[in-house]
């Protein structure tokens, strides 16, 4: 089956059959770097999915995955525990380099809902990414065309393309945003799929702290780590920030998005950026949680004068924050809600 395309920078090893002395090779490769080792591990074949370990500054940040042309977020532990259990003779790897902006847009791309996503035909791109920018907002757009993934990062007058349609030729003297558009009406025949997004911080994995080169090595090929101690590898509010300093991208002061992890139930070890007011539910909400116990509108997530609030929209099981059945609450960074059998964990974005 065709896979689908990311844009590439600097190509360390390319599409190469999968073994452990290869892993091993490449894992030396990001250690060792002399310059600290930003970009990404890619490894293709485990079915139709794509599989994503990402770098940032030596070191492992998150994972990801594209799954049934659907980008997961889930954690490190999973991609050793996938990349451990599958079949070697299947698998391909890459190792790409990359700029921390291009991770970002990535890590974007696989963790979070974007805020718009449409065929290029029926919005307005120009227009919503000027609308954007008068908010004060950065804009990250993902235009996806013959499932070639190509990303442009807009940040004031900084402006960047990323493009894994090598086919694509750059016009010279055009600004970016007559690219993205001759990007994506160049050929009228084909389907553009948009994903736009308010630039946001990109989440670091809660077990990243775990790995030094023989350990992340030990987690990829045998799937776990023995001796794990409870706690290991939390992640406190502070390090989902740590990629935006790396970039020295402003942020905007007002709280307008909040970091939700998943701790318990299908989707463990998902995380997401959620824009508020953001309604939390079964089917047709802002963020979709698939369980039977979770009613189809369950609670929101909502601002009340700039405090972060969560309210039980009269669901059928209800809502508890750190254990305790709540109608309309008041949340702190790191309060546990509960929904169903699902445990989310709140923090700043």
């Amino acid at each position: 089956m065709h896979s689908y395309q990311f844009p590439r920078q600097k190509v360390l090893c390319d599409e190469k059959p999968y073994s452990r002395e290869l892993l091993r090779s490449l894992l030396e490769v990001v250690y060792s770097s002399s310059v600290p080792f930003t970009g990404y591990l890619k490894v293709a074949g485990i079915g139709s999915d794509l599989h994503f370990l990402f770098f940032l500054k030596g070191a492992p940040y998150a994972a990801g995955r594209y799954q049934k042309d659907k980008p997961v977020g889930y954690s490190i532990q999973d991609f050793g525990r996938i990349l451990a259990s599958s079949d070697d003779k299947a698998r391909s790897i890459t190792l790409c380099q990359t700029d921390p902006i291009l991770l970002k847009c990535m890590l974007l791309f696989l963790q979070t809902e974007p805020d718009i996503k449409a065929p290029t035909s029926l919005i307005d791109i120009e227009r919503i990414v000027r609308h954007f920018a008068e908010e004060g907002n950065n804009v990250i757009i993902a235009l996806c065309r013959d499932r070639k993934i190509s990303f442009f990062f807009k940040a004031g007058k900084r402006a960047l393309a990323y493009y894994s349609d090598m086919a694509f030729k750059r016009p010279e003297g055009m600004n970016i945003d007559e690219e993205i558009q001759l990007y994506a009406f160049q050929r009228p025949e084909e389907i553009v799929q948009a994903f736009i997004f308010r630039d946001m911080p990109a989440s670091k994995a809660a077990d990243v702290d775990l790995y030094n080169k023989d350990l992340l090595f030990t987690l990829l090929t045998v799937g776990y780590l023995k001796n794990k101690r409870r706690g290991d590898g939390e992640v406190s509010p502070a390090t989902v920030l740590e990629i935006d300093k790396v970039l020295a991208v402003p942020q905007e002061p007002s709280l307008s998005s909040v970091v939700l992890s998943i701790e318990s139930g299908p989707q463990q070890g998902g995380c997401f950026t959620v824009t508020l007011p953001c309604v939390i539910g079964r089917n047709n909400c802002d963020l979709v949680l698939d369980d039977n116990h979770i009613s189809r509108r369950h609670a929101e997530l909502k601002l009340v004068e700039n405090t972060l609030v969560i309210e039980d929209l009269a669901s059928r099981n209800g809502t508890r924050v750190n254990g305790e059945k709540i109608t309309v609450m008041q949340l702190n960074p790191n309060d546990l809600i509960t929904i169903g059998p699902i445990n989310l964990r709140v923090s700043p974005a």
